[in-house]
């Protein structure tokens, strides 16, 4: 289930980079993004920055990008946007596991719960039968015994 790279997040990684090394924020249409982008298809740039501000890493002021705190956490924290992303990918798929075992642990807590009834149902009923027939027993056994 390993998340496959994007050439966008590449970018992305890149951008942030930039933007948390530069003292001042810099024009979306800047030189340094035109920079950034020219390895990759017209319209890259504007999609990835779009896409930064969507998950709160980046904001946008009159036209200048800059970092948000949560975007200098995580160059400050993972290093890098890749290592980033990986650990978020690695949080979602310990949920989904989390989720599966606690499907797995309630389902047999409940296969276990009906196996304890049916035990006790079991028990109850085989005292009852015992007490009721325990006269009739010792009558053939009695009988059995007299005979040989």
């Amino acid at each position: 289930m390993e998340q496959k790279e994007k050439p966008i997040d590449n970018l992305k990684g890149t951008i942030i980079a930039c933007l948390y090394y530069s003292p001042d924020s810099e024009p979306i249409q800047g030189e340094l993004i035109q920079v950034l982008a020219s390895g990759y298809p017209v319209g890259y740039a504007g999609i990835a920055i779009k896409q930064l501000i969507g998950e709160q890493l980046v904001k946008e002021e009159n036209g200048r990008i800059s970092l948000t705190s949560r975007g200098c956490e995580v160059i400050h924290i993972y290093g890098n946007y890749r290592e980033y992303l990986h650990i978020l990918e690695k949080r979602r798929i310990d949920r989904e596991k989390e989720k599966q075992l606690d499907s797995k642990v309630k389902k047999s807590t409940i296969l276990s719960n009906y196996l304890n009834a049916t035990s006790a149902i079991c028990s109850i009923v085989g005292f009852i039968a015992g007490v009721l027939s325990a006269d009739q027993i010792k009558r053939i056994l009695a009988w059995l015994l007299s005979t040989a």
